[in-house]
């Protein structure tokens, strides 16, 4: 199920957006608007996937992927990557292709789209139910 944004095009997707986990950074990529994208991967407990052009100039990635058009990489912090270092250039981190460790480099202009976890929603631990006859 595809969530849709609930904001215009050009306005800002904040974590309460539907779309904001799996669309975010995809919107942002379209529009150039890599400040946002370096934002929301801030906001976000976790990036989960980047969906990266090997080919788009300051990759680093093994050379075999340099050929795809379109490379998919967990960037999971503890799962497979120790830490994800994110600035205005872009993303760092060292992960693990076909069993080797590779410090890879994805500048803004080549992440294309990406999912996020999106931050938790404090639930408040008690509410007040109204009931009862209105004067």
């Amino acid at each position: 199920m595809d969530a849709h944004h609930d904001h215009a095009p050009e306005a800002p997707c904040p974590p309460t957006c539907p779309a904001w986990a799996q669309g975010a950074l995809e919107l942002f990529a379209l529009q150039r608007r890599y400040g946002e994208m370096l934002d929301a991967c801030r906001l976000a407990p976790a990036i989960e996937c980047l969906i990266v052009a090997p080919g788009a100039p300051g990759v680093e990635v093994p050379e075999y992927l340099h050929e795809e058009e379109l490379v998919r990489v967990n960037v999971v912090v503890g799962r497979d990557t120790p830490e994800v270092l994110l600035d205005e250039w872009g993303v760092r981190c060292n992960l693990t292709f076909r069993g080797r460790r590779f410090d890879c480099a994805f500048p803004w202009p080549s992440v294309l789209a990406g999912i996020l976890r999106p931050p938790e929603r404090k639930r408040p631990r008690f509410g007040v139910i109204q009931g009862g006859k209105k004067d």
